[in-house]
């Protein structure tokens, strides 16, 4: 029965795969932040479940409209009655609840991830879980990746799937092992703890979205809009100009970047 669903399964795949065409997506949105149904495809967790201090909470943004905000306090102090489990404490992030339809993420056709975001000067980390074959619980094994948001800016932050590192615990293994971008189970962002990297206190991590992305299918469409704008003469390039102004990654709301790709405003 379990070889006759994963037929099933592969069949679905080969025609999603016939129908998207030979070269697949260049990008897709896979989350976006704007509505409370979208906050609640989440879950924040922190140190506090086992005894910690930190706290970790998911918000509707009120500026600009139409984002989000990751926000709460940064705490390495261990409270007392803490759990046992709790040997280091300075942990706080939020994860995608489980998946309704399919159960993963099929991101086979794309290369890297990017999250449109505004920093406020901490480290953040990445974080993928994939399905796992070997065991029935949920898996240790996480790829996680630094993610570098720009401290009181809106900008698209790519990070390459082949950086994500696999960790067990927190501890990165040794060996290299890839992501399987196919089975993709949750994506979650948490801020990097550990060996003081962090100051304690208030941390706030705004979201407009996060998308999957093929680099290279990217790069060249972006090119062929910078061609066929080339063409449209003087006027086509000063109306872009103008509507260009403070850049993709000054504003969520005015980011052309943003609003032109994926139409979200």
């Amino acid at each position: 029965m379990a070889l006759f669903r994963r037929l099933l399964r592969s069949t679905d795949e080969f025609i999603e795969r016939a129908r998207r065409g030979p070269f697949g997506e260049s990008s897709r949105l896979l989350f976006q932040f704007k509505s409370p149904e979208d906050l609640a495809q989440w879950s924040t967790f922190s140190d506090a479940e086992l005894g910690g201090k930190s706290t970790a909470q998911l918000a509707l943004a009120e500026d600009p409209q139409g984002t989000a905000v990751l926000y709460g306090t940064f705490s390495t102090e261990v409270g007392e009655g803490a759990h046992a489990r709790l040997r280091r404490s300075g942990f706080a992030g939020m994860t995608n609840r489980p998946l309704v339809d399919a159960g993963r993420l099929d991101l086979e056709d794309f290369d890297s991830l990017v999250f449109r975001v505004r920093g406020d000067g901490r480290q953040y980390i990445a974080s993928i879980r994939c399905e796992n074959w070997l065991v029935d619980q949920r898996s240790h094994d996480v790829w996680q990746a630094f993610l570098f948001a720009r401290k009181g800016e809106w900008s698209e932050v790519e990070i390459p799937l082949s950086r994500f590192l696999l960790t067990w615990k927190g501890k990165v293994v040794e060996e290299v092992v890839e992501v399987n971008a196919k089975r993709i189970t949750s994506l979650g962002i948490s801020l990097a703890g550990g060996d003081n990297l962090q100051k304690d206190g208030e941390y706030q991590l705004g979201l407009e979205w996060i998308a999957a992305r093929n680099s290279r299918l990217h790069e060249y469409e972006q090119l062929q809009q910078q061609e066929q704008a080339g063409r449209g003469g003087g006027s086509t390039s000063s109306g872009s100009s103008s509507g260009d102004e403070g850049g993709s990654s000054s504003s969520a709301s005015s980011g052309t970047a943003a609003k032109g790709w994926w139409e979200t405003k």
